[in-house]
């Protein structure tokens, strides 16, 4: 992995407690659409945070930040990202990223700011002119965090193979989509899984329930990706 100081051009509140971070490193760098980087804290403290775009002319690399208050471990990144107007950080990072073979249908399934991951993913995807049908399921706990919700419509209405579905855990009055458990919304939607690539960001316990759950709708684990899977 490489070792880059970033210059922070952008840190900007997107949703309540959710942060967009544009940065641009100080030489070129490489990475795969679904990879992550390293904030690099101290020596023994790297912190990883999922890329949301892809290789892209201006160098740029870009990051949805989930940060409350009470969320040491990303708020520290921010101050220090407000206070310094840089950061350190290692890259590229993880072994989920979109194969270059890809053939088959896929699945993107993200919780909360793993969104960021699918978003990279898909954004390869319809670069590549991908043929195959996308299904993007996002799945948060309130209306609100769907921060992305209007681009990603307009990217479903401009691409006939994209099919978007956000899930909304609790949602108010005025929801009118879907509602529950993200994975839940995968099993209620697909009879099997076998003939799909499915690629998972998003807390390890949700990762690890959708993992036990997709087996029994027949996905093999050579088709199921999520860097959650090198710890749990």
């Amino acid at each position: 992995m490489q070792n880059v100081t970033c210059s922070v051009q952008a840190l900007e509140e997107m949703a309540d407690t959710l942060w967009y971070v544009r940065l641009k490193p100080e030489v070129p760098v490489d990475f795969l659409p679904g990879q992550y980087l390293l904030v690099v804290m101290a020596e023994d403290d790297k912190r990883p945070f999922s890329i949301a775009n892809t290789m892209n002319d201006e160098g740029i690399v870009e990051l949805h930040i989930g940060a409350t208050p009470d969320n040491t471990y990303a708020m520290q990144v921010l101050k220090r990202m407000q206070d310094l107007g840089e950061i350190e950080v290692q890259l590229p990072a993880g072994k989920a990223h979109l194969r270059e073979d890809a053939h088959r249908p896929v699945i993107l399934m993200a919780g909360g700011t793993g969104f960021a991951y699918t978003r990279s993913i898909l954004k390869q995807l319809i670069a590549d002119d991908f043929k195959q049908p996308i299904f993007l399921y996002w799945g948060v706990r309130h209306t609100e965090h769907l921060y992305a919700d209007q681009e990603m419509n307009a990217w479903a209405q401009e691409h006939e193979t994209l099919t978007y579905i956000p899930v909304v855990q609790t949602g108010g009055d005025d929801w009118q989509g879907r509602t529950g458990l993200v994975h839940e919304a995968i099993m209620e939607d697909f009879v099997s899984l076998s003939d799909y690539d499915v690629y998972i960001a998003g807390r390890f316990e949700m990762a690890g329930v959708a993992r036990e759950a997709f087996k029994e709708k027949g996905i093999e684990p050579e088709q199921l990706f999520g860097d959650a899977y090198e710890f749990i």
